[in-house]
């Protein structure tokens, strides 16, 4: 299992995106899970920025996604200090990977580093960043 945040959504929706097929290639055979959290986040950024083909694909992905209900971080990533680059949301969504010991797929390494600086360290894949077009 791998645990995409809403970075990871992003770079397999965005129009035109250079990372996607190193993303499939990645998670060949591997379930795909998303907390609610990140969810929450891509259907609320999606519906205001999102082309109508990122919409459309972001419908296509997260019906192939399971949603972990409700969002169960891990007692390390509760325990840590929300930060200007690690929101609370970033401890949810890489907490709840951690507590499920699965990789979660990110482009924030900005959270990641800050996490790190915190003395934990979260198993992850980091990926480059790709903002949706809304072209």
């Amino acid at each position: 299992m791998v645990n995409l945040d809403t970075g990871a959504v992003f770079a397999f929706i965005s129009e035109g995106s250079p990372v996607r097929y190193q993303l499939r290639q990645y998670l060949q055979g591997q379930q795909m899970i998303i907390t609610q959290t990140a969810l929450k986040e891509v259907t609320d950024i999606i519906q205001w920025s999102g082309a109508i083909s990122e919409q459309a694909r972001a419908s296509r992905l997260l019906q192939r996604l399971n949603i972990i209900i409700p969002d169960n971080p891990s007692t390390v990533a509760l325990n840590l200090q929300p930060t200007r680059s690690l929101a609370t949301n970033d401890l949810i969504i890489l907490g709840t990977g951690d507590q499920l010991g699965i990789v979660t797929m990110t482009a924030d390494a900005k959270a990641v580093r800050a996490a790190l600086s915190q003395g934990v360290k979260f198993n992850v894949y980091i990926h480059m960043p790709c903002p949706l077009t809304g072209n």
